[in-house]
């Protein structure tokens, strides 16, 4: 040990019998000054201040100018002291504190370094980290950062290449999740919480949440407390194109045809058999399911016109046109339409066919001399749109008979009643009650026959594939019911996400 100096800081002993023993002792307490609670102004400046206060540190650049710096080595610690700069040494192990950029140093081997530059490996119970923030009782770690990195050890740097986060909690009843929040206030919280299945909550504003999804830890089955598929339905009356959207995974089709016209009555002089003419069909359907990825651009959709009712004696009631879904050239789908019904003759009047499906759709009623027109069908198929009635006919001894009911839509569903049958002009069936829950109309009746006169109009379809009502037979060469219109029909487009 030397006997002038202390061995770490340096601080000059007082000699026995030293003269003027101040001035080692003013020595010894200005170099403590600068190696206790050491504060430096900064470790960047490497122009030597002109005007510093007095006793301010500083750690010397690379480079450094100035007539007291330069001759100095980099990390110098200087201290400027009545007027003049001189050099401080520091042992290994100083901390300093830098001021300017908030740093801590510490002198190792000579060379000044951050205090975390070779931290031990393992840094055990720590009670609280705050990075940029204060941790506290509640939030033991707590960062403040714009964005955060975890990546996995590579297996050439020792580990696997995997990285995975383990989270535990105590017991069942305990919560483990994720909360996310929005100006401090809950949005979303996801993990087990109350329980160990997985749950998704939301939240408006903290307060009130929504379950969004459960997912049940002994079988795997998602509940979705709100529901989860999406499904968007387009109905095309008129025709188009029609594109499936981009989140579509299955496009769910039902086309119907338009519904048939009905036949009109037969007109003829008493003595002679006069039958009305018969309802016209109802439109086909159609349904298809298909992978929205199958289908390459866009649809071409083609709605059936309603068939016209038959005009002038004994004419018969034109068809309804199909419904077509087509892909370019390809036709996907068709909806047929209805037939007509017949116009009324000597011998029958016989009603339209329903439009071609699975099954075929329902038919019109047809006509009678000895009773009323026969009702439009609606139990053929039951969810498709109701067949025409027939119109009355007139016997040989001029007994008119009433028009028949047109055939009910969806009778089984959403029903659109028939237009009532009766001995004046058919009634026009009903369209769907509800047209965005179900789209088939009723069939419009036949028009009743009259013994004297022209025989009633028949009924026009309702929306939509209803089939026309028969027009009645009338008395005299012309005077014959006309048959009713029969309705358009349409093409319903569901994309399925």
């Amino acid at each position: 040990m030397s006997d002038d100096a202390s061995a770490r800081l340096g601080l000059p002993y007082l000699a026995a019998g030293q003269l003027q023993k101040h001035v080692t002792l003013n020595e010894a307490l200005t170099r403590l000054d600068a190696l206790t609670q050491t504060a430096v102004v900064s470790r960047t400046v490497s122009n030597q201040p002109a005007d510093p206060a007095e006793g301010a540190l500083y750690i010397l650049p690379e480079a450094a100018t100035g007539a007291e710096w330069e001759v100095h080595p980099a990390g110098s610690l200087m201290r400027h002291e009545r007027g003049g700069w001189l050099p401080v040494p520091a042992p290994d192990g100083q901390l300093v504190v830098v001021l300017d950029s908030e740093e801590i140093l510490v002198r190792r081997a000579g060379v000044w370094t951050p205090l975390s530059f070779g931290l031990p490996e393992e840094i055990q119970q720590i009670t609280r980290l705050g990075v940029n923030t204060t941790a506290d009782a509640t939030n033991v770690v707590a960062v403040r950062a714009n964005k955060a990195l975890w990546t996995a050890l590579e297996s050439e740097s020792g580990g696997d290449g995997d990285l995975r986060f383990t989270f535990n909690k105590q017991t069942a009843g305990d919560v483990l999740s994720l909360l996310f929040q929005s100006g401090w206030g809950g949005r979303a919280e996801l993990g087990l919480v109350g329980d160990d299945d997985l749950r998704l909550k939301v939240s408006p504003d903290g307060g009130a949440w929504h379950e969004a999804l459960r997912i049940d830890r002994s079988t795997g089955r998602a509940w979705f407390g709100q529901g989860a598929t999406r499904r968007e339905t387009t109905v095309l009356t008129a025709s188009g194109s029609w594109t499936p959207p981009v989140w579509a995974r299955w496009i769910e089709v039902v086309c119907v045809g338009g519904g048939g016209g009905g036949g009109a009555g037969l007109a003829g002089a008493s003595g002679a058999v006069r039958h009305g003419g018969g309802g016209g069909g109802a439109g086909g359907v159609m349904t298809a399911l298909w992978p929205a990825v199958n289908l390459s651009g866009a649809l071409t959709i083609t709605v059936g016109a309603g068939g016209a009712g038959g005009v002038g004696s004994g004419a018969g009631g034109a068809a309804g046109g199909a419904s077509l879904v087509k892909t370019g050239a390809q036709t996907l789908l068709t909806g047929e339409g209805g037939r007509g019904g017949a116009g009324g003759s000597a011998a029958s009047g016989t009603g339209g066919a329903g439009g071609g499906g699975a099954p075929a759709s329902n038919g019109g009623g047809a006509s009678s001399v000895s009773a009323a027109g026969g009702a439009g069908q609606a139990a053929a198929r039951p969810d498709g749109a109701g067949g025409g009635g027939a119109g009355g006919g007139l016997s040989a001894a001029n007994a008119a008979q009433p028009g028949g009911a047109g055939g009910a839509g969806a009778m089984l569903l959403l029903r659109a009643a028939g237009g009532a049958g009766g001995a004046t002009a058919g009634a026009a069936g009903q369209a769907a009650p509800w047209p965005d829950l179900h789209w088939a109309g009723g069939g419009g009746s036949g028009g009743g026959a009259q013994a004297s006169g022209a025989g009633h109009a028949g009924g026009a379809g309702g929306l939509h594939g209803g089939g026309g009502g028969g027009g009645g037979a009338g008395a005299g060469v012309t005077a014959a019911g006309a048959g009713g219109q029969g309705a358009a029909g349409v093409v319903w487009l569901t994309a399925i996400g």
